[in-house]
This record gives structure tokens, C-alpha cells and sequence, in this order.
């Protein structure tokens, strides 16, 4: 089996070099090593559901985490929250076991388990000391096939996703967001990001547990296992705990977001009396699987993807429009997006935004410094090589790769590719990709100070929407 090959930095050759070295240019970055997954042995069930077993023997530890069609894209906006509200409520119960009872059982085992609901997925979280893989699996599928959902425990969710969705509502840049994917996706699944008070009124027993049983099925679904435990261990392990599972047809996949409106648009909410206004603004972008995402990986890492950032360089730095900005690429099954998120103080507000067009544009019209694509490609090899540091990590890297069907070697060349960008390549890809004429754009602040201002953003009259985007 391959073992991992983990970046390595020569700490003892910096130092000397520091020595001589002219401090005023940054220090030369050298070449990154291969960075690659385990040998992965993937098998499959008579029931549909598909296992990935990582076999590392590093520590006496073993993860397990099962991917589940779906997610919040599944619901529809009237049941806004359902999702989160189903996996939150996963280990709250089942037919045998109280929620006291489930926690305790993860305890003797020397793990936990958790789920969560992604735009496109359920993902379900186990971890055990290697010896009590067999108790966690057992457990892990008593919670996934057999919830009970009891009424107690969805009234207490239900009640707490009022007090959270306030809490939520008192944060700029929460609402700022909430806006951005209502118009970003605009009438489709992924628009919908948050709940409201209606829909979480909705989020009963019943029709939580009819969800459930709708949607968790092994057919489609995908278990990773990585950690301190061999094939035949984990197939007889995985047989006896999930064969009897039994389901209809996973969800199938949400059709493509359509492609907006090609003029800016910028939207505000109105926070009378704020004392910043939180910005919001993106378009759509290349999927992973693009002949060009790497360039345009790049491309965001140059923009703001780092604290090194021009975006972090120039807005925070250097004008001292915000203590926190940044863009980054976001994935979901069939749409990804660029985005760009920052708080900035409301009388700064029009010069930050334009401050921050200025810079999509040049990333457009001119290629970025050697220097900058460098440190750039050197920033997301080394994080990408942290990732991979722990179970998790590697779990999560697997599970991403099939569940966006990427190419089976895309984070074996993921390193050979970065490194292959050259200067030329993100300016061609930020043209297509960064496109300020064509962002939609949300504001969070006070409208009697920032409204006249932003209008020379638009084209058209600045919109002013509602606390869901509407």
C-alpha cells in the first residue's frame, strides 16, 4: 500500500539561508512534493451502499463517515431547516437507545458521533479507538436506520432553531449571505441557505421521520472508512451492520442553476442606525473538474484567497476599510460560485466596493506578479497537504472526489496541477471567471447613508429586499 506523502519543509536550510539573505524580498519558495491519498480498497453491498475502506495504521484509531444523497437541496423552501433539523435529531434517539444512552455508548468506545446536512448530502460522523470499530459501526448504523425522532427532543430543536435563527438575524453577515444565495441561485434548491419562523413551525415528528425515511437509503449512499483497521476486518464488520439495511432510489441529482441575469445587480437590506455595512458580492465559477480550475485556484488565491491576499494587502492593510475580508470558490454538485465577503465601516462603504471591483478587473486585464502565483500555489499545496494530516481529512477528500464525480486521481495530481499554473494561465482564467459587471452584489447597513452611493454600482435601481431575500 501506498504510504501518505505528507509536504516537507527544509526548517535548517531556511535558517541558514535567513542568515544571508536580503530581508526586503520575500524568501524563495522551493518545489512542493507529491501529495497523495492512501491506496483506497472500495467495495460494494448487495443493498447499493458503496464502501471506501483508507487503511492507516499511524494510530490506534478508526473514523467512519457516511455520505447520504440529499441534504437541504432535497427539501423544498417551505421545509427550510428540515434538513439540519433531521440530521441534528439523527442521534437524539432510536428504537432501543435515548439520546443519553447513544452519547454514552459513543463515550465506552473512545469516539463520538454526529451528522450534519450539506447542500447536496447528509453527512453521518463516527470515530473509535481501533479496537471498538465494531461496537462504533454497530452504533453508527442503529442511528442512520433507525432514528425514533421523539417528540421531546424535535419540540427542543425546533424551539432552539427560533432563539438561533434570531441570534443569527442580529449578524450583518449573516444576512448578507442569506441574500447572496437567494439571488446568486435564484429559484432553485441551493437559493435557500436558512430557515424562518414558518418553516421551522413546520419541523414536526412526523414529518421529520417521513424525510428520513424518504431519503436515507443505501443506494447511492457511500461509507468511508479510514483508520487502524484492515479489508477483511471491516468487510465482515460492515456486512453484519449494514446488509439488513434496506431503501428505495437515492435523491436524485438538482438540475443545473440556471445562469443569471449578465448585468450587476445591487441588492441592501436596510439596518438603520448600523455602523457598518457587510458586503456580499459573486458570480459563478468553473467546476472542479474544469480543464481550468486550477488556474483560477490560483487566480482567488492571488485575489484574496490568503492573508497575503491583494484584497487583505490593500482593503484591510493598507486603506483600513476592514479587519476582515476575503474571497474563495464554493462547490455544490451541479453549480460552484466565486464569492467575496467583507465588513467594512459604512462611511468607507462605496470606496471599499469600488475598491474591490477594481481589483476583479485587473485581475482580468493583466497577468499577477511570478511572485504572487508562487506564494499563491505554495499557500493551497500547503494546506491541502494539512488536510490530509488527519482521518477526517482524508475522509472527507475521498468522500468530496465521489461525490462530485471527480476524476478518481483528482488529489493524486492535485499538487502536479497546482504547480503547473504559470502567470498567463490565471489571468486567462480569471477573464472568464471573475466577471465584476456581472456580480450580483448584496449590502447589509444603513440605507439613508449607503443607498445614493451604491447606486452607481447598478445599471438599475439598487433593490432593497427583506431579511430572507425576497
Amino acid at each position: 500500500m501506498n504510504a501518505l506523502l505528507l509536504v516537507s519543509f527544509c526548517f535548517a536550510s531556511a535558517a541558514r539561508a535567513a542568515q544571508t539573505m536580503d530581508m526586503s524580498k520575500a524568501p524563495m519558495v522551493g518545489p512542493m512534493r507529491a501529495v497523495r491519498i492512501p491506496a483506497r480498497a472500495e467495495w460494494k453491498l448487495a443493498n447499493g451502499l458503496r464502501v471506501v475502506l483508507v487503511t492507516d495504521r499511524r494510530s490506534p484509531l478508526v473514523s467512519a463517515t457516511l455520505s447520504v444523497p440529499g441534504g437541504s437541496a432535497a427539501l423544498p423552501a417551505e421545509d427550510a431547516g428540515m434538513a439540519d433539523a433531521l440530521a441534528e435529531l439523527l442521534s437524539d434517539g432510536t428504537a432501543t437507545k435515548t439520546s443519553k444512552q447513544i452519547a454514552d455508548a459513543a463515550e465506552l468506545f473512545g469516539g463520538s458521533i454526529s451528522a450534519d446536512a450539506a447542500p447536496d448530502s447528509f453527512l453521518v460522523h463516527a470515530s473509535a479507538l481501533s479496537d471498538k470499530a465494531d461496537a462504533m459501526l454497530s452504533l453508527l448504523s442503529e442511528v442512520i436506520r433507525a432514528p425514533s425522532f421523539p417528540e421531546a427532543e424535535v419540540s427542543l430543536r425546533r424551539a432552539n432553531m427560533k432563539e438561533e435563527l434570531a441570534a443569527n438575524r442580529a449578524e450583518s453577515d449573516f444576512l448578507a449571505g442569506v441574500i447572496f444565495y437567494k439571488k446568486a441561485f435564484a429559484g432553485h434548491p441551493y437559493a435557500v441557505t436558512a430557515p424562518t419562523e414558518d418553516s421551522i413551525e413546520r419541523i414536526l415528528r412526523d414529518r421529520v421521520a417521513a424525510a428520513h425515511k424518504r431519503l436515507f437509503t443505501p443506494r447511492g449512499s457511500v461509507l468511508v472508512l479510514v483508520g487502524d483497521l484492515g479489508r477483511s476486518g471491516a468487510e465482515s464488520a460492515v456486512q453484519k451492520h449494514f446488509s439488513s439495511w434496506e431503501g428505495g432510489a437515492p435523491f436524485p441529482d438538482v438540475l443545473p442553476v440556471p445562469a443569471p441575469a449578465a448585468e450587476r445587480t445591487v441588492y441592501l437590506f436596510d439596518r438603520p442606525k448600523s455602523s457598518q455595512v457587510s458586503f456580499f458580492l459573486g458570480n459563478p465559477a468553473a467546476r472542479e473538474d474544469s480543464p481550468v480550475y486550477f488556474d483560477l485556484l490560483v487566480a482567488n488565491g492571488v485575489l484574496g484567497g490568503s492573508f497575503s491576499s491583494r484584497l487583505v494587502r490593500d482593503i484591510r492593510e493598507t486603506k483600513g476599510y476592514t479587519y476582515r475580508i476575503g474571497s474563495r470558490l464554493e462547490h455544490r454538485l451541479t453549480a460552484s460560485v466565486l464569492r467575496i465577503r467583507t465588513p467594512v465601516r459604512t462611511e468607507a462603504a462605496a470606496a471599499a466596493l469600488g475598491a474591490v471591483l477594481g481589483h476583479l478587473q485587473r485581475m482580468r486585464d493583466s497577468a499577477p506578479t511570478a511572485e504572487e502565483v508562487a506564494q499563491a500555489k505554495s499557500y493551497l499545496a500547503g494546506g491541502f497537504a494539512r488536510e490530509l494530516e488527519t482521518q477526517e481529512g482524508v475522509a472527507g477528500a475521498v468522500l468530496h472526489q465521489i461525490r462530485m464525480r471527480l476524476p478518481a486521481d483528482f488529489y493524486d495530481t492535485y499538487v502536479d496541477r497546482l504547480m503547473a499554473v504559470t502567470p498567463d494561465s490565471v489571468r486567462r482564467a480569471a477573464a472568464v471567471f471573475m466577471r465584476p459587471d456581472e456580480m450580483t452584489v448584496v449590502a447589509v447597513g444603513d440605507a439613508r447613508q449607503v443607498k445614493e452611493k451604491l447606486a452607481r454600482f447598478s445599471k438599475k435601481p439598487v433593490v432593497s429586499v427583506g431579511v430572507d431575500g425576497d
